[in-house]
């Protein structure tokens, strides 16, 4: 254990030096940051620039009504200002009067406009936008007109105002389910996908390139001289542990920082308010740590078959590719959608993880499934470490430009039998 310690605690202080460590881990916050700040900016510019496409209170309005439809000319606008439509003597006047700029927006409502149900438009802007809707004034008009022709209950169901009220009873105990209590399960399974996948992303191929470069500069030559093979492996999937998880912590507590500072000084919309199920938060987190636990240990698979660096970003190209299976069969984890390849991605170990949260937040995962699964990825974790612990005492010195599969699965070097 002494010797597993020292590994642990000489690769932590490795990674926390590097440069590259630290570059990563504040400039995803930052980069996040400024990525909602940029989303948020320019969604508020493209509704600026719709709003004031539509916006209608500088604009001279005609109207020629032939089917005579309309009980009124006269509508609030955008700025919450009485507006009138001038009347047109016929279809053609006010398309000169288009043209001629003597009106800006010109409304025609034909004579078979109850079979046709077409309302003609024409304009002459200055600069033409795809942005540009005139139909507001009309429609409004029309709205109105409408809801005098028909009861006021039947005019809300056609036009949809109908405010509709679910009630869900929990399958168990035929309490009621509110969407905050929806809210709180998801909860769990949805933060442990977004640390996996970012541990994955951030932290996924340094201890693959670590054990390779170990080879290819022949320092493992070294190592091995003077510590077990197991030491070293458990060392080093521990230590990238407890980096992923200063990692986290780096990434995490700044934003639980701003999400508070919001929801204090009502920032925030209410709709987003963050609740937890902490029982769910803790399994989850130890699903967390078992599946994480199993990718560092067959990245480190990766690592000690690798002969060289490009090798080794074939082979974790294909390893990666099996763990995010489940995100390309995504609708089989949902309820409706359920099927022999769920349980299939769910317990086959490389696609485990990620199966069993995404069914988590679909809710469809059952509590012995949950326990069932987590044991699972656990198990094969741990078998995954002691096959990647026996393939190095057998790989740790090889140099060769091709994997020899034969004698990596042959017997291990006696002198460096754990």
């Amino acid at each position: 254990m002494s010797k597993t310690r020292e590994v642990i605690r000489f690769e932590v202080i490795r990674n926390l030096k590097k440069p590259s460590f630290w570059i990563a881990a504040i400039l995803i916050p930052i980069g996040f940051a400024l990525y909602m700040g940029v989303a948020a900016l320019v969604g508020y510019n493209v509704g600026e620039t719709v709003e004031a496409g539509t916006a209608t209170s500088d604009l001279k309005l005609g109207v020629f009504d032939e089917a005579h439809y309309l009980s009124s000319k006269k509508f609030v606008n955008s700025d919450n200002k009485e507006q009138e439509l001038a009347e047109q003597e016929s279809k053609d006047a006010g398309i000169a009067a288009v043209k001629e700029q003597k009106i800006d927006v010109f409304y025609y409502i034909g004579n078979d406009f109850a079979e046709t149900n077409k309302v003609e438009i024409y304009t002459k802007p200055e600069f033409s936008s795809i942005t540009d809707d005139y139909s507001m004034p009309i429609r409004t008009l029309m709205a109105t007109t409408a809801s005098e022709n028909v009861d006021k209950i039947d005019f809300a169901v056609i036009t949809g105002a109908i405010n509709y009220e679910t009630t869900t009873f929990d399958y168990k105990d035929d309490h009621v389910i509110d969407a905050s209590e929806r809210v709180k399960e998801i909860m769990g399974p949805a933060l442990a996908l977004a640390c996996f996948y970012i541990l994955m992303v951030v932290l996924g191929n340094r201890l693959t390139s670590a054990m390779v470069e170990e080879k290819e500069n022949r320092i493992s030559e070294l190592i091995l001289t003077s510590i077990k093979p197991v030491n070293l492996i458990v060392g080093k999937i521990i230590s990238l542990m407890i980096v992923g998880l200063i990692q986290l912590v780096i990434l995490v507590v700044p934003m639980l920082i701003l999400y508070k500072l919001g929801q204090n000084g009502n920032l925030l919309p209410e709709w987003f308010q963050l609740s937890f199920d902490f029982v769910s938060l803790a399994q989850y987190a130890l699903l967390l740590v078992c599946s994480y636990f199993l990718f560092t240990a067959l990245s480190v698979i990766v690592g000690v078959i690798s002969p060289t660096a490009r090798d080794a970003n074939s082979y974790s190209s294909v390893m990666v590719i099996t763990v995010i299976l489940p995100i390309f069969f995504v609708n089989v984890f949902m309820p409706a959608g359920t099927s022999t390849l769920t349980y299939v991605l769910s317990y086959f170990p490389p696609s485990a993880p990620i199966a069993m949260m995404l069914r988590g937040v679909f809710g469809n995962l059952p509590t012995w499934e949950f326990w069932l699964g987590l044991a699972d990825i656990a198990i094969f974790g741990l078998l995954a470490a002691k096959l990647a612990t026996y393939i190095y005492c057998k790989n740790a010195i090889e140099f060769t430009p091709k994997v020899n599969f034969k004698r990596l699965f042959g017997t291990a070097r006696k002198s460096w039998k754990k």
